[in-house]
This record gives C-alpha cells, sequence and structure tokens, in this order.
C-alpha cells in the first residue's frame, strides 16, 4: 500500500511539472536558462556547500552539549547524507534526520537524534517567524486579490500553531507524546514499544536542553536567522544570473519566506510539482514572470539533485566502511 501510494505521488508530481512546462512554453524557460553559464553554475553549487557549512556549524553547537567534541568533517558528512534522504522523500524535509543522528552518533545515539531533533526544531521556528514577516510584508505591499491575502494568512497561522505546538511539546516528552496519540486510536508498533525506555531518555535529553541551554538556543536561532538571509541572497544571486528583470533582494526575501510553505509541509517526493507550481504562484505575484520561476525552481533543483547524489554516495561509503 505504501510503494502504491508513493507511485501515486510521484506521477502527480509528474504531471504537475510537465503540465507546468506546457503551459509556459519550453521556449521560453530555455531562454532564461542559457543565460547560466558554466561558471555560474559552478559558483551556486558552491554556495550550497557554503549553506551546508554554516547548518552544520549550527548543528555542532547543539551537538556538543551533549557529546564529547567531534570533527566538524564527521558531522557535515552525516549533514549532507541525512538531506539527501530528506530532499527525496515526501516528509516535509524530515525523512533524513533519522539517518543524520545515526550517522553523527558516537557514544550515545538518543542522545545524538535528541541534538537532530533540537537543531531542526530551530530551524523550522526560524523558518516560521520569518514566513510571518514575509507574509505581513506581501499583504501590505502588493497588490492582490483579498482570497490570496487569506490564504497566506491561514497558512501563516497554521505554521505558527504547528511550530508552537512542537517546541511546547518538546518541553514535556514529545516523542512518548506521539506514542500516547497512536495508542488512544489503537495504532501500535512492536519495536516502539520495546524502545520505550531510549524513548523516554531522548525526550529527557530534549527537554533538559531547553531547560539547562537557553542561551544556545538563542544564538543557534539567531545563526539560523542569519543562514535564511545568506539564503535570500543565493536566491537573488541566481535572478542576476538569468538576467530577471525586476529581481531585488526584498522580493528574493518575499520569494525565500513564502516558498518555504511548500519546504515545511508534507508533500510529494523532492516536492515536485508542487515546488514548481508554489514558485511559479509567487513569481507571477510579484510580476517577475512565470518562466523566471520556473527557470529558478529547475536551476536549484538540479544544484539540489546534484548535492543529494552527493549525500548517497557518502551514506554508501559510510556503510560500506562499517561492514569492513
Amino acid at each position: 500500500m505504501r510503494k502504491k501510494i508513493l507511485s501515486i505521488s510521484w506521477m502527480i508530481g509528474i504531471l504537475l511539472f510537465a503540465f507546468l512546462v506546457y503551459k509556459i512554453g519550453p521556449i521560453r524557460i530555455w531562454e532564461n536558462i542559457k543565460n547560466l553559464t558554466l561558471l555560474k553554475f559552478l559558483i551556486l553549487f558552491l554556495l550550497h556547500f557554503l549553506y551546508f557549512v554554516f547548518r552544520t556549524l549550527n548543528w555542532k553547537i547543539i551537538f556538543e552539549k551533549y557529546e564529547e567534541k567531534v570533527s566538524f568533517n564527521h558531522l557535515i558528512a552525516a549533514r549532507i547524507a541525512g538531506d539527501a534522504i530528506s530532499y527525496l522523500t515526501p516528509s516535509a524535509y524530515l525523512g533524513g534526520e533519522p539517518v543524520r543522528a545515526i550517522m553523527a552518533a558516537r557514544s550515545n545515539r538518543g542522545k545524538s537524534l535528541a541534538s537532530v531533533i533540537i537543531d531542526k526544531t530551530i530551524e523550522i521556528l526560524t523558518i516560521v517567524l520569518l514566513i510571518i514577516v514575509g507574509v505581513i510584508i506581501a499583504i501590505t505591499q502588493i497588490p492582490m486579490p483579498n482570497q490570496y491575502k487569506f490564504l497566506f494568512i491561514m497558512f501563516m497561522i497554521g505554521a505558527t500553531l504547528f511550530a508552537l505546538f512542537i517546541s511546547i511539546k518538546q518541553r514535556h516528552g514529545f516523542l512518548l507524546w506521539i506514542v500516547k496519540a497512536l495508542e488512544k486510536i489503537k495504532i501500535r508498533f512492536r519495536f516502539i514499544e520495546k524502545k520505550r525506555d531510549k524513548i523516554e531518555e531522548i525526550d529527557f535529553h530534549i527537554s533538559g536542553f531547553y531547560r539547562d541551554h537557553r542561551k544556545t538556543f538563542l544564538l543557534v536561532f539567531l545563526l539560523y536567522s542569519l543562514e535564511f538571509l545568506f539564503w535570500t541572497g543565493e536566491i537573488f544571486l541566481t535572478l542576476l544570473f538569468i538576467n530577471a528583470e525586476g529581481a531585488t533582494f526584498l522580493n528574493s526575501f518575499l520569494i525565500t519566506t513564502l516558498g518555504s510553505f511548500v519546504i515545511i509541509m508534507p508533500t510529494i517526493p523532492a516536492s515536485l510539482g508542487t515546488y514548481e507550481v508554489t514558485y511559479v504562484a509567487i513569481f507571477v505575484l510579484l510580476g517577475l514572470g512565470a518562466e523566471v520561476g520556473i527557470t529558478l525552481t529547475l536551476i536549484r533543483r538540479t544544484v539540489g539533485l546534484s548535492w543529494a547524489g552527493i549525500g548517497l554516495l557518502v551514506m554508501l561509503k559510510k556503510r560500506s566502511g562499517e561492514s569492513e
């Protein structure tokens, strides 16, 4: 059943993508893509690596609150591999987090997983806060139909409530709460029942972080905010590379924030189709053109898939090294 649902979701994504390309026109898209030289692509590829570096530094700050000091290379390998799995799964970019925790673990997998959960939570909280800022700017500065404003506000409220719920629950046993919630609706997994003590231990580590390391939380939150601006700059540079008319840093910020809805919500694997539809709609709303929007997504998808391939190779190398 799971494979069937996955196959259907892939098909929906492919059809959405094909429909967009057909409606916008391959020639119009190509006119933008051909502005991107190999050198420009390599610059964007390397900027994406810097994004991995910054995010790994944030995680390292959290990780070392639990474990002994660990090499940066060890953590960035786990980060790239985990992000590769997340990129290719329909799980709100969360599917690879267990892989990241397992690859990074030294003496205690529970502590490693706790650090990953906290790191991802702070990242999502940062994105939600900046989404709120982006929505406020959009609905006050951009002429749009009232139904668009309503839609943006509803998404914003939903994302905010979700983020607040997660952050509050993590202070009081989030994982165990999930287990109990599943039990109430008669859903039980034997392997979870066997690991109940481990789950309680992970919850203890997570709640302890929020209680004992508030300054670290604020530091990582600030760093993720700065990295979001770096991400905005990457999008702005991409628009300049393809000679997009009307591109500004503010437009790029709105593209980044409003486009983040599709990243934090579970969708089709690799967000195929939904990612393109979201960005094209935002570009049309900003008056930048649908063809520019889908060109940006194609470039970013190519960069993302390239790094996903590298991440899978890193994971395979790690596994082969452990099996020897």
